[in-house]
């Protein structure tokens, strides 16, 4: 179960403050809990992993299967949170360098860029290797996975001919155009939920797919989730997620908009980016909500402790981590000490870390910085399904608390604007 410790928030938040926010956490959590279907509110996503059917678990394995025994490559081309969540954890289960040490098949995520550079380089990549391809696209309009999903289908369709589109998976909503491709041209498809906030959730097929390939058990995520939904249906501050929800929202009306999402284990780079997106998309409206940036430490240390020391008010910190592996790493011995770190030899890792995390808590707490500290415990397939489930509610949590619509997704004015002066059909984000 999630830990979350707010000892270091009472420089700039008090108990009474926290504990005023009770009931706005209470209704917010109430208007998400709706469950009429096909109504204005049917958020029933909260409870997915608990009614995900079986016969969808059986069809990610087996496709999944299938992609293992004849690809040396999946490609997932796709945008938006299944597609960023996808890669956030296969990063943080396998290692953001799995692929370099050759596991097969490499999980390549593709359709978030225009680049010519990168498409001739992937191109490349595939031209001696089998390879499948995993279509994630709600709406079926996002302009840059449509046309790299465009361009890998024909390359498909010329390498393989007709048993190309036993290579092709596609995960969409129903009655979206993508419905209709895969249905016409014979792809496997997956149906995403219909529920509000259910497309852009990490625990769908569309996900669990290139979790599944790169050796993820998609039950085990969906478990994690589905006890980690049940444990944080809890209505009181026990609960983790209304805490977290509470806690990000009190600093957020004292001024503190900014959320520094702090990163020692670098493999969780990619979450700290569907993390920074989830908040963008779901909780940031105009000048309403809170933003989230990742920093990777003790790499970024530095540049934070410079901002920090400038007085700047506007930041909050959230520290996330998993619990040390068991294998210990030590720092080696070095007899002339060049770089005066000889007191260090014989340690740990584990231990320079923890010494790191708790000098830049004192410091960046004596400097009125609140900082909340997230524990995530083993990093288990369960404990994925945990993590996102946790996040998620939060960010739902803290939109509705903030007064705003996590699930009005109609606001990209601006992007929609411009299309329209190139000549270009308006669609939604």
């Amino acid at each position: 179960m999630m830990n979350v410790d707010i000892s270091n928030v009472w420089t700039c938040v008090t108990l009474p403050e926290l504990l005023g926010s009770e009931k706005e956490v209470f209704d917010a959590h109430s208007l998400l809990q709706n469950h009429k279907p096909d109504g204005p509110g049917f958020l029933g996503w909260l409870h997915a992993p608990e009614t995900v059917s079986a016969r969808m678990i059986h069809g990610v394995r087996r496709v999944s299967e299938k992609i293992c025994a004849d690809s040396d490559i999946l490609l997932v081309c796709g945008s938006g949170g299944p597609w960023q969540g996808a890669r956030a954890a296969i990063d943080a289960y396998c290692g953001a360098g799995r692929n370099l040490l050759g596991h097969l098949p490499l999980v390549l995520f593709v359709g978030g860029s225009l680049s010519s550079r990168q498409w001739v380089e992937l191109s490349q990549l595939l031209e001696d290797r089998d390879y499948s391809l995993h279509i994630i696209s709600p709406d079926g309009k996002p302009l840059a996975p449509n046309i790299s999903a465009r361009s890998l289908r024909w390359m498909m369709e010329r390498k393989y001919g007709a048993k190309a589109k036993e290579r092709i998976s596609v995960a969409t909503q129903a009655g979206s155009p993508m419905q209709k491709m895969a249905q016409e041209e014979g792809y496997e498809l997956f149906l995403l939920p219909r529920e509000l906030g259910g497309v852009s959730s990490a625990l769908t097929a569309a996900a669990l797919l290139p979790m599944a390939a790169a050796g993820i058990d998609p039950l085990s995520v969906l478990e994690g989730a589905a006890g980690a939904y049940d444990a944080m249906d809890v209505r009181s501050f026990e609960n983790p997620a209304w805490l977290y929800a509470a806690a990000r929202s009190v600093l957020g009306r004292k001024g503190r908009s900014q959320e520094l999402l702090c990163l020692f284990d670098h493999n969780l780079a990619a979450f700290g980016q569907w993390w920074q997106r989830q908040v963008w998309r779901h909780e940031r409206r105009e000048s309403v909500g809170l933003s989230t940036e990742p920093v990777l430490l003790p790499g970024d240390l530095e540049a934070l402790d410079q901002m920090v020391s400038s007085g700047r008010s506007g930041v909050f910190e959230t520290v996330l981590h998993f619990s040390p592996i068991a294998k210990k790493v030590p720092v080696e011995m070095d007899w002339k000490d060049y770089d005066g770190l000889g007191f260090l030899s014989g340690r740990n890792l584990d231990y320079v870390e923890k010494q790191v995390l708790q000098a830049m808590t004192e410091a960046h707490n004596d400097a009125g910085v609140p900082i909340l500290d997230l524990q995530a415990g083993d990093l288990t397939a369960e404990s994925l399904g945990e993590l996102f489930c946790f996040f998620e509610l939060s960010s739902a949590l803290t939109a509705c608390i903030s007064g705003v619509d996590p699930f009005d997704l109609d606001a990209s004015r601006v992007r929609l604007a411009a299309l329209n002066r190139m000549g270009m059909p308006s669609t939604k984000p």
